[in-house]
């Protein structure tokens, strides 16, 4: 298991969050210990940190059609960036 952050822009902030319980739940198939980060100066930069459990599985599913559509509803601009601990 492998720690990693994403990061990426969103349309608004308020919108992105509200989605955070469904988020959750996508990505919990692939993921425990799933947080939602805001930018503390009120920007519009975002991230999620999460404990990889399946890491074929959510490179799959980020590369999906309907994970495509899930971002486009929650506001992501993309790129998302994605980086992990360590080498």
């Amino acid at each position: 298991m492998s720690e990693i952050v994403l990061t990426h822009r969103v349309e608004d902030v308020a919108k992105w969050k509200s989605f955070d319980d469904e988020r959750s739940a996508n990505l919990g198939a692939f993921a425990k210990n799933i947080k939602s980060h805001v930018d503390v100066d009120g920007g519009d930069l975002v991230a999620l940190t999460m404990t990889i459990t399946d890491r074929d599985g959510m490179s799959a599913y980020m590369k999906s059609d309907a994970c495509g559509a899930i971002m486009k509803q929650h506001g992501v601009i993309q790129p998302v960036n994605m980086m992990k601990h360590g080498s």
